[in-house]
């Protein structure tokens, strides 16, 4: 894994969830926030965690931001003090921003002031949720694009003891089989006999037969995806 420098600048809910997962993969996180307390909170769960006011252009390029792969504005609730945080960022430079949007319009005017890349974490929650509802064998959804998604499905009886070559699923489906996630009984005797143990396959060789609890992880296009799984 390559370790990035990233910045979050908003430490919501969101943003402290993900301060919290970027520094427990291993990356360089700066964490800003303009409230004190909730800088304190998360000084335990990343690099650095700095108080300043992400409207104040002296105090943004003071941080060295010019110098991070990533900055994430998490600002939730002030869209301008956000538009006005991504504008100084891209004065400063910084190579990758994304900013968080509530709706299509505000999308629209980060899009007009130069920013690249966008996310919704609420509409992303809800669109994972009514997909899994409606199919009651997918786990969880990683929406890559509006197009293609990574998603965690349990597997289908029908191919419950076939070989993944017999399978055929990119002849088939157009997917593709990234790993698969495996339950297997416990090794010590102690634990109960209904706890069982998960673990990855890795790189899958052909040859290798599916099993009645198997998790399967696939790439591939949304309704490709969506037609595996109502097999």
């Amino acid at each position: 894994m390559i370790r990035k420098k990233i910045a979050v600048i908003g430490l919501g809910s969101f943003g402290k969830v993900l301060v919290e997962r970027l520094f427990l993969e291993g990356h360089e996180v700066l964490a800003i926030d303009i409230a004190q307390s909730t800088v304190e909170d998360v000084k335990d769960i990343c690099t650095a965690s700095v108080r300043l006011d992400a409207t104040d252009d002296h105090a943004l390029r003071s941080q060295g931001l010019d110098e991070m792969d990533i900055v994430v504005i998490s600002v939730a609730e002030n869209f301008e003090a956000l538009v006005v945080a991504a504008d100084i960022l891209k004065q400063i430079g910084v190579k990758q921003i994304f900013a968080r949007y509530k709706t299509e319009l505000q999308k629209r005017i980060l899009k007009l002031i130069g920013v690249d890349f966008f996310f919704n974490p609420e509409e992303t929650a809800a669109t994972n949720m009514a997909e899994m509802l409606r199919h009651g064998s997918l786990i969880s959804n990683l929406f890559l694009s509006d197009e293609y998604r990574i998603a965690e499905v349990k597997i289908p009886e029908s191919l419950v003891g076939t070989q993944i070559q017999e399978a055929m699923l990119r002849e088939k489906f157009s997917l593709n089989i990234i790993t698969i996630k495996r339950r297997t009984k416990p090794v010590s005797r102690r634990r109960n006999e209904d706890e069982k143990e998960i673990s990855i396959l890795g790189i899958l060789s052909g040859d290798e037969r599916f099993k009645s609890e198997d998790t399967l992880i696939l790439f591939g296009k949304q309704k490709d995806i969506n037609k595996f799984i109502e097999l």
